[in-house]
């Protein structure tokens, strides 16, 4: 089964993509901050993150760079969720994909298909 670990710290925003991932057959995690975000891909070896761009303490930019600098977790796909992308955040994307948190279900489930690489 694959595995997405969702990062935010809005819990409702969590439990909207919960809901949805989990209809669609995805095994479901989450996290709320970055320092959990790191420890459960480490231990818990997501296909893929969905990770909040603007959090308090740790933003998803600092976060990506700690991912990336982990060997365990550098390879794990991660597509970041904003309610809307300013400049200062798209520094922060550094060329990988995000998702409105306004977007449609089935353009959610299209895009985190296509980065893994399933049928939809």
């Amino acid at each position: 089964m694959v595995k997405i670990l969702v990062v935010d710290d809005e819990k409702d925003i969590v439990e909207f993509f919960g809901r949805i991932l989990r209809r669609e057959g995805f095994e479901v995690f989450t996290a709320s901050s970055g320092e959990d975000c790191l420890r459960m891909a480490e231990t818990g070896r997501p296909d893929l993150i969905l990770l909040d761009i603007n959090m308090p303490g740790m933003d998803g930019g600092v976060i990506r760079c700690n991912l990336e600098k982990n060997e365990k977790t550098r390879n794990i796909p991660i597509i970041f969720l904003s309610a809307l992308v300013t400049k200062e955040e798209e520094g922060n994307i550094q060329g990988h994909l995000f998702i409105s948190k306004s977007t449609g279900k089935e353009e959610i489930i299209k895009k985190i298909k296509d980065v893994l690489n399933l049928k939809s």
